[in-house]
């Protein structure tokens, strides 16, 4: 019998194969920077399939090919708002004022054309599970921009209060995502699963968590398949984001140490600022900090499928999938 290990690529391969096919159809005739980043993702295997399916198949589901039309429009869905992100973070290289306009555009249209591919598929009772994402991802846009940065050091003094904030935040970034991929494969079984929901918003989060972590890997350092459109280390630190390791080191650094923090934040990254900044990540504990906290999250995720699910070849793959949380080579 081949183990969920063996066959969590293969599976998630098949599934996004299936699922290109309905993405390049609803491609067709778009404008070019619409058709971007979802043909930029064609023919990868994709984490998001995969959950609607192992959502689907542990529910009951029999014939995963009729949640594809599905996982084709969460994958839109998902292209919108990091197209829209790009343009909120400054990330995608455009310095013309009509090309970052053009990815806002390009952001809503792709939110419409998911929502076409559900009304086409009688697939409407998806709808708000879709308009709930979308509204959750950009009130954590708003925290990550206006509430959570360096400049409000001050305001988080303790830990417990920092951590509630920076959670929630990660929780409508992607944990809203995360979890309703799941929550999305249930419903298609005729099963909603309030269990997969819950794990898959704690998955959600930690997998930012760990993606604004990996933000601190040295640049010629390749990363796991965490799903980032685009690799630009070191970018979150030096915008001024305020994420777990940041905090930590910012609150339990040296005076001098926070000094210098500040200090290139602000200068030109070169291999020995990379390497300083990493240095007092190790010194200051907040390496250790946050490898035990993404290792709890992990483990919190399995202990609630555990003890929702009886083993099975899907809960096995499902556990294949929480171990991303843990599996950054940064983190290892």
């Amino acid at each position: 019998m081949i183990s969920s290990k063996d066959a969590y690529f293969d599976i998630m391969k098949e599934t996004s194969q299936a699922t290109d096919i309905v993405i390049a159809k609803y491609m067709k005739g778009l404008s070019p920077e619409v058709q971007l980043l979802p043909m930029k993702r064609h023919g990868a295997p994709r984490l998001r399939d995969l959950q609607v399916r192992t959502g689907y198949e542990i529910n009951g589901g029999k014939n995963w090919r009729e949640i594809v039309p599905a996982c084709a429009a969460l994958e839109i869905l998902n292209c919108s708002t990091y197209v829209i992100n790009w343009f909120l973070d400054d990330k995608a290289g455009y310095t013309e004022t009509e090309q970052k306009q053009g990815l806002v555009i390009a952001g809503f249209q792709l939110r419409e054309v998911a929502q076409q591919v559900l009304e086409d598929h009688n697939m409407e009772s998806l709808v708000p599970v879709f308009s709930k994402i979308n509204y959750r991802i950009y009130l954590g846009q708003r925290m990550d921009i206006l509430e959570m940065n360096m400049s409000k050091m001050d305001y988080y003094g303790q830990d417990d209060t920092f951590l509630e904030a920076y959670e929630k935040r990660c929780e409508l970034m992607s944990g809203e995502f995360y979890g309703s991929c799941w929550y999305v494969g249930s419903m298609l079984a005729g099963k909603p699963d309030q269990d997969l929901l819950h794990m898959g918003r704690i998955f959600g989060t930690a997998t930012q968590a760990a993606n604004d972590f990996g933000d601190f890997a040295l640049p010629i350092q390749r990363l796991s398949k965490l799903e980032k459109p685009y690799q630009d280390q070191f970018s979150d630190f030096r915008g001024g984001k305020l994420t777990y390791g940041t905090y930590l080191m910012m609150k339990d650094g040296s005076q001098d140490q926070i000094a210098r923090l500040v200090d290139l934040r602000t200068k030109e990254m070169t291999d020995d600022s990379y390497t300083e900044i990493l240095q007092i990540l190790y010194t200051t504990g907040a390496y250790r900090t946050v490898l035990k906290y993404l290792d709890n999250m992990y483990k919190r995720c399995r202990k609630i499928l555990h003890d929702a699910k009886e083993k099975s070849f899907q809960r096995d793959l499902i556990t294949q999938i929480l171990v991303r949380i843990i599996s950054n080579k940064f983190l290892s």
